[in-house]
């Protein structure tokens, strides 16, 4: 038991400094969330761009400690089934961001209310010919061919709302696998902590 006794107190340690890496980028995730309803609320877009400089920054040190956490794992502490768990929660997190921007993208988009389908009845009705038509007058190409450049197409209202709820359907996903995997990491130290006693 004592040969295991300083392996159990480094692999503590490691799974320790990852837990505290992980709780600043939960309260990273509360700045920048509450940062863009702030944005959504005020429309005053600089803050919200020097927040996502700074949530970028968090995230990069963050990554780089479990980075480090996962190959001393993998590594001198072989504890490769630990090391997978922090593989996979660093996968999970890529994803809750990924998905996170979506949506924060797409509301941004509703914010705006530049969508026919938000204008009302009359305006629906005048422009649902016309959605996702570029206006043909004056839109040739600089270099004389004649040949249009054109806006993508608006998207639909259920088209909005579905890619809405997808990206929602994902970012739950991914928050529920790493809440999944916390749990394991959990239950791994506790069973450290047990042993080292």
């Amino acid at each position: 038991m004592c040969a295991s006794q300083p392996q159990s107190a480094d692999l503590l340690a490691v799974l320790r400094e990852f837990k505290a890496a992980q709780e600043k980028r939960v309260r990273q995730y509360v700045l920048f969330n509450s940062g863009f309803a702030e944005y959504l609320r005020s429309k005053d877009e600089a803050p919200y761009r020097q927040l996502m400089v700074d949530t970028t920054r968090e995230f990069a040190e963050v990554n780089e400690i479990v980075r480090c956490a996962e190959a001393r794992l993998r590594g001198d502490l072989a504890r490769p089934d630990l090391a997978a768990h922090l593989r996979q929660l660093q996968e999970a997190e890529k994803a809750k961001l990924k998905f996170t921007l979506v949506q924060q993208a797409l509301r941004r988009e509703a914010s705006q209310e530049r969508f026919s389908w938000q204008q009302g009845s009359s305006a629906q009705q005048q422009s649902s010919s016309a959605i996702g038509e570029a206006p043909l007058e004056g839109a040739s190409h600089p270099n004389g061919h004649g040949h249009c450049c054109s806006m993508p197409p608006e998207p639909t209202q259920e088209e909005f709302n579905n890619a809405l709820a997808e990206a929602t359907q994902e970012l739950q996903a991914a928050v529920t696998s790493i809440n999944d995997t916390l749990e394991e990491l959990r239950e791994a130290e506790e069973e450290l902590v047990e042993e080292a006693d």
